[in-house]
């Protein structure tokens, strides 16, 4: 089986690429940079619909990871957003009918979810986006979901929570806090610091994809998510134990704030037969070690 990750040179999907090579399966990237390692690369854009045919050549399986991740690009740049994760979908989808793709896995976001509370589980009613990104999103979703219906490929799609770990963009939450933290920078507080998520430690989240693969759904939509809802309030007092004290500031919470909601991976479990098997706190300090690691390795490099 030859798969195809898109975005495998970035931080999540480097992490799948790593998960499916360990089980022996070859595996191509489709991404604009290099990926690291051994790998076959295809250097190309979404938003080519000439790169994302000749990304598909003789794949059975597409990952399709690829995507604007980040809520404030929709804002600062819809079109950007749009293009990418809508335009560059659908760029994929007639790529792979035009190349007999067999299936086709999608990489979602537990935010199109939106305000739910409680727990959000894949029956849970999506509501209008309250964004660009969230609706670039479900925009995707609904693409694959119509896309199948009229032409013969087999789909999952896969509701990450927020996933944290090594090679975490800088500006992502945690990898903020523990940077901060470490340099006794002063971490921020908005609202009441109840907020929160069921983060996901990456390598769980990436073999939670070869899960998907043998499982062989069609037409599914799975969470995949950890195990527990964590606070910020919990991650700042964890950062404290294991890093020493350092500044906090509470300021009003920001208009748009999410407070979360718990997402329910029991699906997961029974379809997919996948649980996250690395807790929050041992995810945390196996980043904090890693950070710690990369920090080291750029002294002795200067």
């Amino acid at each position: 089986m030859v798969v195809l990750v898109t975005g495998g040179s970035g931080f999540i999907g480097s992490h799948v690429v790593d998960a499916l090579k360990d089980e022996g399966l070859t595996v191509r990237v489709f991404d604009q940079a290099k990926p690291e390692g051994d790998v076959e690369w295809v250097k190309g854009d979404l938003r080519s619909k000439e790169d994302a045919y000749n990304a598909v050549r003789d794949v059975e399986t597409v990952l399709h990871l690829a995507a604007i991740a980040d809520v404030n690009v929709g804002l600062t740049d819809p079109q950007l957003c749009i293009d990418v994760n809508e335009i560059g979908t659908l760029n994929l989808l007639q790529a792979c009918s035009g190349q007999d793709v067999e299936r086709f896995i999608l990489a979602s976001s537990v935010w199109v979810y939106g305000r739910a509370s409680g727990t959000a589980k894949e029956d849970t009613p999506i509501n209008p986006p309250a964004d660009i990104y969230t609706k670039t999103k479900i925009g995707q979703e609904l693409l694959v979901c119509s896309w199948a219906r009229s032409h013969s490929i087999r789909y999952t799609i896969l509701r990450y929570d927020i996933p944290y770990g090594p090679r975490m963009r800088a500006n992502m939450a945690i990898a903020t806090f523990v940077r901060r933290a470490m340099n006794r920078e002063p971490i921020t507080i908005f609202g009441d610091g109840a907020q929160g998520r069921c983060w996901i430690y990456v390598t769980d989240l990436a073999r939670a994809h070869h899960h998907a693969l043998k499982a062989d759904l069609n037409g599914e939509i799975v969470n995949v998510a950890g195990r527990d809802f964590v606070t910020i309030n919990q991650i700042v007092d964890k950062l404290k134990k294991r890093l020493g004290d350092f500044p906090v500031k509470h300021e009003a919470a920001r208009p748009g704030d999410f407070s979360g909601v718990h997402t329910s991976i029991e699906k997961a479990n029974t379809l997919l037969h996948w649980s996250p098997a690395v807790s929050f706190d041992a995810g945390l300090s196996a980043y904090i070690d890693s950070v710690r690691k990369h920090a080291g390795s750029s002294s002795s490099a200067s």
